[in-house]
């Protein structure tokens, strides 16, 4: 199994400050440090590095690769910014430290604080771990990237909606993980998941009561306190819970059950559901006073068959990770099996592509995932869908997929197409003629803008 490094040192200084990071390191503990020379080295490694500290140069400060790679990355670990003498002070991204290259001495106390937060995150919060990251650059997954990071510090509500498998959750998660919430509790509730006989003790808490001999229990709003609470699947919830939960939000207090203290709260409600909740307000299923609480910020999460562009990245992804969790030597996708992967509808979404490469990476044989080692669900379907419809021909088939290929090597290679070229293995000759030919300009919107941004991996 791939070990994990816990040092990353990117930059044109890295050797240098290799050397002397295993100068300065108490003997008999230096970490393991992953040596990059950019942000294109960076975004080739497959699956991406998970360090606890990332020490750049400030030499990387204006290369676009690498600061995309950290706002897609940078979820548990630690960013400093190594300064030369002839540097400006600030970090390129909020919230990064700035250390002067002359204290570099202070590497071993950071890396300690940074090894800690690492795990408090993992073991209080458990938000971020290898398969939790949004992967995909079509325009709708980036858009909704996009609003989620512009609310996560407003106090307002949110409602997250979408088919299931398509990632609730994980928009909820970027939201107060990169929100000032981010060191507060996340605590995640399935609605659908308690029955509502236990939801309501469930949410406010059990007030301890001795003639019943009921111990006191804490609830999940309690817990939430001035973090985050993540009610999933609330189309499922009774109304009465519903009016409970109204109140909540509308006087941001409540009382647990059996007990008639009001405790106050300042926790931050995020709701998602798969239902259309104005169908179920039309059958009285959903009150609107509710739905008008929540849905004041809305996300709508689209399908992954509305995004297929991304459908290479996210294999490619799932791909590097249970190659590691099995301990198995990385594999490539042959393009008859891609092609399946994109041409299928997926109704369970980015979930049941992830259970189909979990599958083919444990069952498969070779360097090579084959269509043999699809499930036989997902071949029946596309060969049925292409028996049906004789206009889909075959070379609209490899067209398709070919613009796909193109689209993910260019958002790999930030757009460049000599970068993407040599990605592909073809002449620049060639990638200007399929740009030409596919008027890939059309995707250039697609690239995820650069910006700064604080610190903050199931796939999206």
């Amino acid at each position: 199994m791939r070990k994990r490094h816990e040092i990353l040192v990117c930059g044109e200084r890295r050797a240098e400050i290799t050397t002397r990071l295993r100068e300065i390191l108490p003997e008999g503990t230096t970490p393991s440090v992953l040596s990059v020379a950019d942000g294109a080295d960076l975004c080739a490694r497959t699956p991406a590095p998970e360090p606890d500290l990332i020490l750049a140069s400030s030499d990387r400060a204006r290369d676009r690769s690498f600061l995309d790679w950290l706002r897609d990355h940078d979820r548990d670990h630690t960013i400093v910014w190594i300064r030369a003498s002839d540097s400006p002070d600030e970090a390129p991204l909020e919230g990064a430290l700035v250390l002067p290259e002359q204290e570099l001495h202070a590497v071993p106390y950071l890396l300690k604080l940074a090894r800690r937060r690492t795990r408090d995150n993992v073991g209080v919060a458990g938000a971020y771990t290898p398969r939790r990251r949004i992967v995909g650059r079509s325009e709708g997954i980036l858009e909704v990237q996009t609003y989620a990071r512009k609310v996560c510090n407003a106090q307002s509500s949110v409602l997250v909606t979408g088919e299931s498998g398509t990632g609730k959750e994980l928009i909820a998660s970027l939201i107060h993980y990169e929100s000032d919430r981010r060191n507060e509790p996340f605590v995640k509730v399935n609605c659908a998941a308690i029955p509502e006989t236990l939801l309501e003790a469930e949410l406010f808490g059990i007030e301890k009561n001795i003639a019943t001999n009921v111990d006191r229990r804490i609830g999940k709003f309690e817990q939430a306190q001035r973090g985050t609470i993540f009610l999933d699947e609330i189309g499922d919830m009774s109304l009465m819970t519903q009016a409970k939960v109204l109140r909540v939000l509308q006087e941001r207090e409540f009382e647990r059950v059996g007990g008639t203290e009001s405790i106050h709260i300042r926790t931050r409600v995020i709701a998602a559901t798969n239902k259309d909740l104005r169908a179920e307000m039309k059958r009285s299923a959903f009150r609107s006073d509710l739905f008008y609480r929540l849905n004041v910020i809305n996300l709508q999460i689209p399908a992954l068959r509305d995004r297929r562009e991304d459908i290479p990245a996210l294999t490619e992804y799932f791909i590097g990770v249970f190659c590691e969790e099995n301990g198995v030597k990385p594999r490539t996708v042959s393009p008859e099996t891609m092609e399946v992967l994109i041409d299928y509808e997926w109704p369970g979404n980015v979930r049941e592509l992830e259970n189909a490469i979990e599958r083919a990476v444990v069952l498969g044989d070779g360097d090579t995932i084959s269509t043999e080692d699809l499930p036989p669900a997902i071949l029946g379907a596309v060969q049925q869908d292409a028996e049906g419809v004789d206009a889909r021909t075959f070379q609209s088939r490899v067209s398709d997929f070919e613009r796909s290929l193109l689209i993910d090597a260019l958002n790999r290679s930030d757009w460049v197409q000599a970068h993407a070229a040599r990605r592909l293995g073809i002449s620049e000759r060639s990638m200007w003629h399929f740009y030409k030919k596919y008027r890939l300009d059309r995707f250039v919107k697609n690239r995820r803008p650069g910006r700064k941004r604080g610190r903050s991996a199931r796939a999206l």
